[in-house]
């Protein structure tokens, strides 16, 4: 859903271009008399990824040895305009380009291994989370709702403003777009009036940032009295912004596809906008084309605005360096009047030092200072990020201490600044802290239990620290309610109290040979101390009340009666828990390890009290971070005493661990919940193969090992699944054999786990 949504987006802003006009040089200056040395301006047009033909444009201008006096540009131009003015060349925008890993800037993604543990559940867990404010129940007077505190887009500003910083070390900071190496201009929309922006000084990744805001998409950039968003809504073209400038020369490069509309391509409300739009700004495109000495517009097509992938970059570099081939001798005109009136040959000249990029280059930080959140927490915080003054850093490390800081889900924009002081630079980070409420929602559908409907919502949840409420309720057959409450301190630990109500049914098969139908009630009630924003590394330690209560479904016998005895349990535990897998479903590097250790005392009879061992292990191995990803596993629980009851004693089965107890193992072979001996373990192989996109095979293995006081057995289970990486969550289809009963069996999901 989060994919169509931004495509339908990105569709509702697409500047549909009219028919090419016959190309004209008009050999004058701006004012009408022959300028001493003409200046030459290049306007760049918005279009997303087919801005990358841009770049090839400018190849073929440098090697003819065109002077560029002047840049102009709207969204994606002003960010290939902004880079070359700064002073990037066309093979080191290429490069750039094609090696920024943009799905992830658009997804706005954070880096699992850097989140905090909640944040991983919840992002593991939710397909769909909203956060809210309280503001107008607290205050009746503000106009405040819960609507009103919703995101205003899809993505926020922090990747993209960080990305553009690492690009522009050493321009940062506010200036006049003139004392850049090139002078630059790029054009925005104020959301406020309407009206068109020109941004020729401040801080130029803001500007850039705020050129190619689409609105619903990117969020929107807020300078001064402005709330700014994408310059095409109003001049997708700013060659008049060129001729401001000095320009006597324009060369505009436009790049979005020109498209034939029919009463049958304007049947849908994406087309309907997209046309819309086309038609408000076609008076300016016409009359801004017209200003253009030489106007080229490459053969974009076959190519969208989000083809960001290195073919596709390659090809649209090549083909406006093409167009541009294609008009060399109107490009010749150019360049021997401006050589004639020099007095002598002129190529391109930077007028000041070319930006720093980070990416290539580390920089010395000697300061590092925090805005937005309060400066008890700052010298913790710089701890906690592994930066240390006077060390060397580069993009990679910086990202890496900032998505820390993101993975904590407390601040909704977190942008930094590289400010060059003296002989190194100083570290400014700033932090919006989120909206601290959330509401959470997802959907799943298995053939063990049918369809389930997830609903959380989080009180002061991503508060940096203090008093949280948690309540998540599953709908569905085997519903479940759980509330948790916690006190945060951030040096310290999670303080938390939690209740939890679990109304299970599930097919057992007793002794290997008769399915029996259980159905039981459990209530939870505990206190633990767990680790607060530690990453990977989890552990908590605490107790509480267990009580269970059986429907024995008409089930009698001796063999039974203790069994499914209701009874009561204090449980002491502990756990420890490490995962830095770098992703939830589908990783491809990482471990993921569990070590849990129970105490249970009968509270009824001391004669049942007993002790529990359990582990859980994955580890995730993609040589040369290729198609095929092993994947050895291992769990296994040990019993110390007699489980006299049915929901103290191990459990397997199923492809979800802890599906119908919480102790129970996954085991590939079988759909239900299988009741074994003491001591138990499992250990299983997994080869996954990522043949095609999102699309996975898998073969699994596994091998069930119990322990009995008198002997042992072994159950072996073998399967073949189809994955599929959805917007929604995962999407599987397995089949599966068990040597046991030597029966097949299928099993299908859809949704994210819970």
């Amino acid at each position: 859903m989060k994919r169509i949504a931004l495509l339908i987006l990105l569709a509702l802003f697409t500047i549909n271009l009219q028919a090419q006009r016959p190309i004209t040089i008009k050999l004058k200056g701006a004012d009408g008399n022959p300028p001493s040395r003409p200046k030459v301006g290049v306007v760049l047009g918005g279009g997303g990824a087919r801005g990358a033909a841009h770049i090839g444009v400018l190849k073929y201008i440098e090697e003819l040895g065109i002077p560029v006096d002047y840049v102009a540009g709207t969204s994606m131009g002003s960010i290939i305009g902004g880079l070359y003015a700064m002073g990037y060349d066309p093979d080191e925008m290429t490069q750039l380009i094609s090696n920024i890993p943009w799905n992830e800037y658009i997804g706005n993604k954070i880096d699992r291994t850097t989140m905090s543990a909640e944040n991983r559940k919840r992002s593991s867990t939710t397909m769909l989370d909203i956060p809210f404010s309280l503001e107008s129940l607290k205050n009746p007077q503000q106009n405040t709702s819960v609507l009103s505190s919703l995101p205003g887009a899809y993505v926020n500003n922090s990747g993209l403003i960080n990305l553009f910083n690492d690009l522009c070390v050493g321009y940062q900071e506010e200036m006049d777009f003139n004392d850049m190496p090139i002078p630059f201009a790029c054009v925005a929309t104020d959301l406020i009036t309407g009206e068109e922006v020109i941004m020729r000084e401040g801080i130029v990744p803001q500007a850039m940032r705020a050129s190619m805001a689409i609105p619903g998409v990117f969020s929107p950039v807020v300078i001064g009295d402005h709330v700014m968003v994408d310059g095409g809504l109003v001049n997708n073209f700013p060659a008049d912004v060129l001729r401001e400038m000095g320009a006597d020369y324009i060369i505009g490069v436009e790049v979005t596809s020109e498209k034939t509309w029919t009463p049958e391509t304007l049947r849908s409300l994406p087309q309907v906008m997209a046309r819309l739009i086309t038609n408000i700004t076609n008076a300016k495109r016409k009359t801004n084309r017209e200003l253009c000495d030489i106007h080229l517009v490459p053969n974009t097509t076959g190519f969208g605005m989000l083809s960001f992938t290195p073919n596709a970059i390659e090809t649209l570099v090549n083909r406006g360096y093409n167009i541009a081939h294609e008009n060399h001798d109107q490009l010749m005109v150019v360049k021997q009047a401006v050589d004639k009136a020099a007095g002598h040959p002129v190529s391109k000249e930077l007028h000041a030092p070319r930006s720093l990029n980070l990416m290539e280059f580390p920089v010395r930080i000697d300061d590092i200072h925090i805005n937005g959140i309060d400066t008890k927490y700052h010298s913790w915080m710089i701890r906690k990020s592994g930066l240390k003054l006077g060390g060397k850093y580069s993009k990679e490390k910086i990202e890496r201490a900032i998505n820390i800081f993101r993975g904590t889900n407390c601040f909704d924009d977190i942008t930094y600044n590289i400010i060059e002081a003296d002989t190194a630079y100083a570290l400014d980070i700033n932090m919006s802290p989120a909206t601290p409420n959330v509401v959470g929602l997802a959907a799943r559908y298995d053939t063990e239990e049918g369809a389930a409907l997830l609903f959380n919502v989080g009180f002061n949840e991503k508060a940096f620290e203090g008093h949280k409420f948690n309540l998540t309720a599953k709908l569905s057959y085997n519903p479940h309610i759980s509330a948790k409450y916690t006190y945060s301190r951030h040096s310290l630990a999670n303080f938390n109290l939690f209740y939890d109500l679990r109304n299970e049914h599930y097919k057992d098969r007793y002794n290997y040979v008769d399915f029996i139908n259980f159905h039981y009630y459990q209530q939870r009630i505990g206190a633990s101390i767990s680790q607060f924003h530690l990453l990977n590394l989890n552990a908590s330690a605490g107790a509480y009340l267990m009580s269970t209560t059986y429907d024995k479904l008409g089930i009698s016998g001796e063999d039974f009666e203790v069994y499914l005895a209701n009874n009561k349990e204090f449980v002491p535990f502990l756990e420890f828990q490490y995962d830095n897998l770098d992703d939830a479903y589908f990783a491809k590097h990482g471990i993921s390890g569990k070590v849990r250790g129970e105490l249970l005392f009968d509270i009824d009879s001391s004669q049942y009290n007993t002790k529990s061992v359990s582990m859980a292990f994955q580890g995730y191995i993609t040589p040369m971070n290729g198609r095929i990803t092993l994947i050895p596993q291992a769990y296994g629980r040990y019993i110390f005493g007699d489980p006299q009851y049915y929901n103290l004693t191990n459990y397997f089965g199923g492809e979800v661990a802890g599906r119908h107890y919480e102790q129970q193992l996954p085991f590939i072979g079988i759909n239900y919940a299988q009741d074994g001996a003491p001591v138990m373990g499992i250990l299983r192989c997994d080869v996954r193969y990522n043949f095609y996109g999102s699309h996975y095979l898998t073969a699994m293995y596994n091998v069930l090992f119990e322990q009995y006081s008198s002997f042992n057995y072994y159950t072996h289970g073998a399967g073949i699944k189809y994955s599929y990486n959805s917007a929604l969550g995962p999407i599987s289809l397995t089949g599966q054999w068990e040597s046991q009963t030597k029966k097949f069996s299928g099993y299908f999901s859809f949704g994210y786990t819970f």
